[in-house]
């Protein structure tokens, strides 16, 4: 194969050097991978107003060539400014995770130029129609005036994100769910490639009674719900709940119990570290793929506790944690039992072998290079 086509494009609309989310963690591990195998790969991500951050950042690659644009409060604008940048790059290859108006661009750009896209999901709602027209009602708005330009955004971004989807050539998954969902809706046979995961360093830190949750400030995230989970088991005061992530803008600071902390964003090595220490982790989202915190919790040996999310079907088939089908009552009993004795050996040892058969990078990415290339 030429130098010319070994070259790959990501396109996302955050990335690694200033946020540290699940879609952002997985095209690091690409890009990386990638250029250990001799390609030429850039970045195209909503790097305006972070320059001081990303230069900081210990993800900063100086082997990558990165492209930023703004990031706009009213997001089909985007569409502009991310075929603006795209026309500056010089990849064959376009892996688009995360949509937005970006997708759109990414479609239009590699089609008029006779690239390949690759269209990434990243997570179940990416294989649904009128994603956004659905989120518009999970929004406050603060003026009629403001509630109908985001009504209008909202409406013009899936149809833009439709036609791209409708049209890409290529589509990753996570899960079964998404392959079936995404050939129903748009018309394109996927290919099921799981998320992976790798560490740059071991990490060993000394289990403790904490319950972790991990999560961006999307309402789809539910980060209240672990809230009113952590009030229910204030009697318990050996044990501990910790919030990570920027879902911490979505909650009330101010009416904490006191057996929660709430930390925010942290490094994505620091927050392995929690996993490390942690022996539970709830998962309270209403839909996701395939969570990169699940894969964490299997690595690290911490009991899954998902609300709602079951990709694959994983906690009926295989058992390797629980789900709930979004009792939160089912969830607390499960949760008391645990606190008070009850084994889980079977479902962290059932969890551990999951990972190892799914989640390993290297073999991720020659399947995805053995796609592109078919």
């Amino acid at each position: 194969m030429n130098g010319y086509r070994k070259s790959i494009c990501f396109v996302i609309p955050h990335y690694v050097t200033f946020s540290t989310g699940g879609a952002e963690i997985q095209v690091h591990y690409l890009a990386n991978a990638f250029l250990k195998m001799g390609w030429q790969v850039e970045v195209v991500c909503a790097g305006v107003g972070h320059e001081k951050e990303i230069l900081e950042s210990e993800y900063l690659n100086e082997n990558i060539k990165y492209f930023y644009y703004k990031k706009r409060t009213i997001r089909s604008l985007e569409f502009w400014d991310v075929l603006k940048v795209l026309k500056k790059t010089q990849s064959h290859y376009y892996y688009q995770r995360t949509d937005f108006a970006i997708t759109a661009a990414t479609y239009w750009y590699t089609k008029s130029n006779k690239k390949k896209m690759i269209y990434a999901l990243a997570n179940d709602g990416d294989a649904h129609k009128n994603k956004y027209s659905l989120y518009f009602k999970d929004y406050v708005y603060t003026s009629l005036l403001k509630k109908w330009i985001r009504k209008i955004d909202f409406f013009l971004l899936d149809k833009m994100v439709e036609w791209a989807k409708k049209n890409v050539p290529l589509v990753v998954c996570q899960n079964q769910s998404q392959l079936k969902d995404y050939k129903n809706n748009f018309g394109t046979q996927g290919i099921i490639i799981p998320n992976s995961f790798e560490l740059k360093e071991a990490i060993h830190e000394e289990k403790q009674n904490v319950i972790l949750w991990v999560g961006n400030n999307n309402p789809l995230k539910q980060p209240q719900i672990f809230v009113e989970i952590a009030k229910r088991f204030g009697m318990y005061r050996d044990w501990h709940f910790v919030m990570l992530g920027s879902a911490r803008e979505a909650i009330s600071m101010s009416n904490l119990p006191h057996n929660m902390s709430v930390l925010g964003e942290v490094s994505y090595s620091e927050a392995n570290k929690w996993f490390s220490r942690a022996s539970v982790f709830i998962n309270t989202s209403s839909s996701e793929g395939m969570p990169n915190t699940f894969i964490q919790s299997w690595y690290f040996n911490v009991l899954v506790f998902s609300l709602s999310v079951n990709p694959n079907h994983i906690f009926d088939e295989i058992n390797a944690g629980f789900c709930f089908d979004n009792d939160i009552e089912k969830m607390c009993e499960a949760l008391v039992s645990y606190i008070e004795g009850k084994d889980a050996e079977t479902q962290l040892i059932n969890g551990k072998q999951y990972f190892n058969q799914h989640f390993n990078l290297n073999t991720n990415v020659e399947t995805l290079i053995n796609y592109i290339h078919s």
